[in-house]
């Protein structure tokens, strides 16, 4: 199961455990580890898409020559 299937699965069963009757505590329980679970993944998520965006710019900047490193012909 990626992330993303996972952090889906976690917010429908914060929109139904509410309608399906549990007891006060089961819910407060289930919704707050829930809630934990979809925080840690989108952290986790984001952790993953910084480094491939920092890899992309190394690579983009190998691209390019530095302007100093250019010669200049007159």
């Amino acid at each position: 199961m990626t992330k993303h299937t996972a952090m889906i699965f976690l917010g429908i069963l914060v929109a139904l455990v509410p309608i399906l009757g549990f007891p006060s505590f089961v819910n407060t329980t289930v919704l707050v580890l829930s809630g934990l679970g979809i925080a840690i993944l989108a952290y986790l998520s984001s952790v993953v898409y910084c480094s491939n965006c920092k890899k992309l710019i190394e690579d983009a900047e190998k691209a390019i020559p530095d302007e100093g490193s250019t010669t200049q012909q007159p």
